[in-house]
């Protein structure tokens, strides 16, 4: 447990960092998470004898921030476009990939790619302080909601939430994660005064609370993945943590909402 708590806090130390001196730094490390992710899922598939083709996956992970960054947004669909059908032609010719491997490798261009997408956009797409805010549920709110699961669980989780899934997932745990996800809500009325945004008191609340539930279906979601393949973490990157994948599954689920949520309040001009 020591080390799990070292570690995690020196990845949210890493990650207010980031966000802080965002530009090129924070381009270059969602970049690294995205080609580390993609390759995580390659592993996780090997694992099951397929062997997806990751080369067009792999050069969209490291170039797809710079290109919505310096080209625009429909420059990056293009891109993903591109990626799709070069991995769709790609396994016309190849002679080390099967046909079993073009579904894992069309799989791998929607999970974690796609989520990885939305980690980005949940920043960019914003002014400054409403790109902290928004970043700051997507990536703190459902870390918060996996701690306060991870303790609530721990020390009073008594009944089993999903045993053929996650064995060790409590419905008590669960509850906790509401509660984490709605706390950080609430802590960040305060906290984005900082900022000097001011971004609706329930909104903010009540997307915590949604993002304490997003974050156990992508928790879930993962293991299902890891336990098809009979592995207990998708790496060994972060020690009492897992890997890339096992670190940010609940944040690819919260992204989408907080994305969601913020451009819907964005044309209402409520922010």
């Amino acid at each position: 447990m020591r080390t799990r708590i070292i570690v995690g806090s020196l990845l949210v130390l890493l990650m207010i960092a980031v966000l802080y001196f965002g530009g090129f730094i924070l381009l270059s490390v969602l970049a690294l998470f995205s080609i580390a992710a993609i390759y995580e899922m390659g592993l996780t598939f090997r694992k099951k004898s397929y062997n997806p083709i990751l080369i067009p996956a792999y050069v969209f992970a490291v170039s797809y921030p710079f290109v919505n960054f310096y080209f625009g947004l429909l420059s990056m669909i293009i891109l993903y476009m591109a990626t799709v059908m070069a991995t769709m032609i790609w396994s016309l010719f190849t002679k080390r990939h099967t046909t079993n491997d073009i579904i894992p490798s069309l799989f791998i261009l929607s999970y974690p790619t796609l989520f990885l997408i939305c980690m980005y956009l949940v920043y960019f797409s914003f002014g400054r302080a409403i790109a902290l805010v928004a970043a700051s549920m997507a990536y703190a709110a459902p870390e918060c909601a996996d701690t306060f699961a991870y303790f609530g669980g721990t020390f009073l989780g008594k009944h089993k939430l999903c045993p053929t899934i996650s064995p060790k997932k409590t419905v008590e745990g669960a509850i906790f994660a509401l509660i984490g996800g709605t706390a950080m809500g609430v802590g960040m009325i305060y906290l984005q005064r900082l900022w000097g945004a001011n971004v609706n008191s329930i909104v903010l609340i009540l997307l915590g609370l949604g993002c304490g539930l997003f974050s156990q279906f992508g928790d879930l979601f993962a293991s299902l993945l890891k336990r098809w393949a009979g592995v207990k973490d998708f790496s060994s990157v972060f020690p009492g943590h897992g890997g890339i994948i096992d670190r940010i599954d609940s944040i690819m689920f919260c992204s989408p909402l907080v994305l969601c949520v913020f451009l819907i309040l964005q044309k209402l001009a409520m922010i």
